[in-house]
């Protein structure tokens, strides 16, 4: 049996009347989060770019946050581009990349034509989540090392089979999607703080419904892509860097969205940096109000999160979202790192630039904490303080958010494109959106409520 095959039976074999309703809550407030994040950067200059290079005329679908209506692929693709505009959606470990961002654009606009429940769309979810996860197990962290951008040449593959679920493809249709998705898979990590990375995710949403629209109409692809010696595994990874066997065993014991679990992002910025950010908080907070007094910063992580781009001082608004030396400051100065610290204006600060030119990064120990930081300041009287987050806020269900923490959050994105009104509304819509009997409801709320 073809592992394209061996992936769609898998798939196919999850049982949502058995999905846990820890996990069913969880996948909402995923949702949630990401469909605020479109809101937030559907008013971005790269949504505005997409749409007036990128779509193909009119059509049934919304564009979140705007007025226009769109076909579903261009749909899910301009609401895939603006959920990923501003870098501030969840991230999976096991897929290194962002899993919600890829998937939702991508069965959101195929829901809405169906007259799909919202239990069916949480359910088509939490299946592509594991799809996309579990194949990640198999090729990670070696994909991502060798340069791939995980959420769109893995992240594909959870739209893909998040759509053939909603479309009800039988097991050999959609193997042939998986497939077909195998030569659609792009995105590379050198384009990580440009306006290309949002790109990344639009194509990949986009792309995962075409692939399963097609093979719900007949399309083949082969059935070996994935083995076959010039097929995906060879290609991407590379023989010796890839293990076929950790793709396909586990599925659903537990889900992957609950352990390891998906985070969501407490600040706008790369997920990689976050624990540094909570430990110069709790510093500022506590012995370090005053940011005039420091000498000198030390910041000690793990060398799977002390990547090139992350190193970088800031030079833009964009490759801010991506930089540490950024990050650390802004927590340092301002005990805060917030939407407008990563508008153009907020990059010349003084006193910002000159604690950013005084961190040092040190990779730590292989088994270090992975997404931990430790931060060391030495004052201009010869003191030194310190702290340590092994676990940052958001973490997966380890270390969620508080529900408070999440509302703010969706309140603070979503008012960039809603009323306060619509955005009280639909915030209270996606937190039972199981109970909701067409997610056209949801839309169409959403359509109504934008400003």
């Amino acid at each position: 049996m073809s592992l394209s095959f061996e992936l769609a039976t898998r798939a196919q074999a999850l049982d949502p009347e058995h999905f846990d309703p820890e996990a069913l809550g969880f996948a909402r407030v995923a949702i949630a989060d990401m469909i605020g994040c479109a809101l937030l950067g559907a008013q971005s200059q790269t949504t505005h770019s997409a749409l007036l290079t990128g779509v193909h005329g009119t059509g049934p679908c919304h564009v979140l946050g705007r007025h226009e209506r769109l076909s579903r692929l261009d749909a899910a693709f301009v609401n895939g581009v603006s959920g990923h505009a501003l870098d501030y959606d969840d991230t999976s470990k096991s897929l290194s990349g962002h899993p919600t961002v890829i998937i939702i654009p991508a069965i959101l606009p195929l829901a809405e034509t169906m007259g799909t429940t919202g239990r069916e769309l949480l359910d088509a979810y939490v299946i592509g989540v594991e799809a996309a996860t579990r194949f990640a197990r198999g090729v990670n962290f070696a994909h991502y090392e060798k340069g791939w951008h995980p959420t769109a040449t893995l992240g594909i593959f959870g739209a893909v089979v998040s759509a053939g679920i909603l479309l009800k493809l039988d097991t050999k249709k959609m193997a042939h999607a998986i497939s077909m998705a195998a030569s659609l898979a792009s995105g590379i990590k050198a384009n990580f703080g440009t306006d290309t990375k949002p790109l990344h995710a639009g194509l990949s949403a986009r792309n995962g419904l075409f692939a399963a629209l097609m093979a719900a109409d007949g399309v083949n692809a082969s059935p070996t892509v994935m083995e076959h010696p010039q097929g995906f595994l060879e290609v991407f990874n590379g023989k010796g860097h890839y293990e076929i066997e950790r793709m396909l065993t586990g599925w659903g014991a537990p889900l992957d969205l609950m352990s390891p679990g998906i985070s969501i992002k407490k600040y706008p910025c790369v997920y990689s940096v976050h624990a540094a950010i909570d430990a110069v908080i709790a510093l500022h907070n506590g012995p370090l109000s005053d940011s005039t007094q420091i000498a000198d910063v030390v910041v000690r992580m793990h060398p799977r999160r002390l990547l090139p781009h992350v190193r970088n001082p800031a030079t833009s608004a964009l490759n801010a979202k991506f930089s540490l030396p950024y990050a650390v400051a802004r927590g340092l100065v301002n005990g805060a790192v917030q939407l407008e610290h990563f508008e153009e204006s907020a990059l010349h600060d003084p006193e910002v630039t000159r604690v950013m030119e005084l961190i040092r990064m040190e990779e730590t120990d292989p088994e270090f904490s992975d997404y931990g930081a430790e931060v060391q300041v030495r004052l201009k009287n010869g003191s030194t303080v310190r702290a340590f987050v092994d676990v940052p806020l958001g973490r997966g269900p380890e270390s969620p958010l508080p529900q408070e923490m999440l509302e703010a959050k969706f309140r603070d994105c979503a008012s960039r494109s809603l009323s306060d009104a619509g955005t009280a509304e639909v915030f209270d819509m996606l937190m039972r959106l199981d109970s909701l009997p067409d997610v056209a409801q949801l839309t169409t709320t959403i359509a109504s409520a934008t400003l």
